[in-house]
């Protein structure tokens, strides 16, 4: 709910700095609107000043300061006026007032529900959490923005309520300060650090590979520079790559599996194969897509550096030459299988390390929005250069990659999929491999699928962004030249 009256409290900022700004607040139910809003952040400084009805500490300033900051405010909404008797907002800059009181409503109901309503009610397991002075303090900087927003629209309200914006800017002043903690009491800890990276180098162990790919891969996961046709055309073509030889290294596998008398695995490895070969048929088609529009300079050094490690030591892995590189004079002959994988253990530890460049893949390919969208913003301002006079308009070469990204992801998750349950069978009993190729796997179906917030916002009736706009009607601007709309145009005459 804070984040959701956090959006609404950014769209109110930005009609404050709006020319009919001073014109719409001047009326009456914006100042009704405004003195409901006041008296929800009268509530909240005064559960935190009473810490929400549960035992909590007394000292330290933030409980004062949240008391004063609740007296300045009621004196403030006692200025504005009533509160509003309608149910509809009647100006759009009502209604975007009306959002964030609700929002900050409901986020405050929910809150007051861990405490106790009545001495025979206990308290909930989270309450002391919500009652103790770091949340406090951080409730009371978050609310010091909206107290700022309501004093500054206060301004334009005109007189008398207009002098309720000085005892508003300083609660949100008071709120501000009070709030803020120059030695924080816990630091956090980067669960995601984006480790360094890991040169490839000649002769490498099988080990020293994996650390080393699994670095690249986590790299990939985290872009730093901003991306360029350069940048995403070099991605497509090291994820086709990457895939060309994933496939070298589970046919090898296959045979492999064959010498071994293990026949049960490879129907699920030829599988496997035939899944590879679809997926790198769409990264070849997506470079190729790449490769029709124009590139200036060089990809950015961190992502292409980081896919240019994967490419290398994914290729030593199988390729006899210990010192491989992609290019045209590149050998390919591979390792004999005996030194490739020399037990079934063997196999299932090159596929782990052959499903984790497949995930590198599909990282690449879960960037493709970032991608489409330079892409898109390179194309329109290219068409509105050429053709000044024209609106310009997305190509349907841009949609058809779109399209082609898409299936490429979904391709990619079921061959990742695919290969960690045949990973599963493989080394049923080594548990260091199967617990890997789960995870990734699940990782993958948890991508493809919907996730569990909105899973859990889809068991609500309704979802609550709707209830809050959507149940409202929108209100057209008025017009800055004063003029009159057209009975036509009025809201009775539109078309449903």
């Amino acid at each position: 709910m804070t984040a959701l009256a956090g959006e609404h409290l950014t769209d109110l900022k930005n009609a404050i700095h709006a020319p009919d700004t001073t014109h719409q607040a001047a009326e009456p139910p914006v100042r009704s609107e405004l003195s409901q809003l006041a008296h929800v952040l009268v509530r909240y400084h005064d559960q935190i000043a009473t810490g929400f009805g549960v035992p909590h500490t007394p000292e330290h300033g933030v409980r004062d300061a949240a008391r004063r900051a609740a007296a300045l405010i009621s004196r403030a909404e006692h200025l504005l006026g009533p509160r509003p008797t309608s149910e509809t907002p009647e100006t759009v800059l009502a209604e975007k007032i009306r959002c964030v009181s609700i929002a900050l409503g409901c986020g405050l109901d929910l809150l007051a529900s861990h405490s106790p309503t009545t001495p025979s009610h206990r308290a909930s397991a989270d309450a002391p959490t919500i009652a103790a002075t770091d949340t406090a303090r951080t409730v009371l900087h978050q609310l010091s923005d909206h107290v700022a927003v309501v004093g500054h629209l206060t301004k334009h309200t005109g007189e008398p309520s207009n002098t309720a914006s000085k005892p508003l800017l300083t609660a949100a002043v008071l709120s501000r300060v009070f709030g803020m903690d120059a030695r924080p009491p816990v630091n956090m800890v980067p669960l995601h650090r984006i480790p360094e990276r890991i040169p490839p180098r000649v002769g490498e162990r099988f080990t020293e590979a994996v650390v080393g790919i699994s670095a690249s891969i986590q790299r990939l996961g985290n872009p730093h520079a901003p991306g360029s046709i350069a940048t995403w055309r070099y991605l497509a073509r090291a994820g086709a790559i990457t895939c060309d030889i994933n496939s070298k290294i589970i046919l090898h596998l296959t045979r492999r599996l064959g010498e071994l008398g293990e026949g049960r695995h490879l129907a699920t490895l030829k599988q496997v194969a035939s899944l590879i070969r679809n997926t790198s048929g769409k990264w070849k088609a997506i470079a190729r897509r790449w490769d029709a529009y124009p590139a200036f300079g060089n990809p950015a050094a961190g992502l292409a550096t980081d896919a240019g490690d994967l490419i290398v030591r994914l290729g030593r892995l199988v390729h006899a030459d210990p010192a491989w590189t992609p290019g045209p004079r590149a050998s390919y002959q591979v390792k004999p299988p005996e030194e490739f994988a020399a037990s079934r253990t063997d196999v299932a530890r090159v596929a782990t390390v052959s499903l984790k460049a497949f995930e590198a893949c599909n990282i690449i390919a879960a960037h493709h929005r970032t991608a489409i969208n330079d892409l898109a913003v390179i194309s329109l301002l290219q068409q509105q250069e050429d053709h000044p006079t024209f609106s310009p308009r997305v190509p349907s070469s841009i949609r058809q990659l779109l399209g082609l990204y898409e299936s490429t992801e979904v391709q990619g998750a079921e061959t990742v999929t695919a290969l960690g349950r045949t990973i599963e069978a493989l080394a049923v009993h080594d548990p260091s491999h199967t617990d890997e190729a789960r995870l990734i796997a699940r990782r993958a179906a948890a991508k493809a699928a919907p996730n569990q917030s909105r899973l859990a916002a889809a068991g609500f009736p309704t979802d609550i962004a709707n209830c809050l706009t959507g149940a409202q009607p929108r209100f057209p601007s008025p017009p800055p030249s004063g003029r009159v709309r057209n009975s036509r145009d009025s809201p009775t005459h539109r078309s449903t």
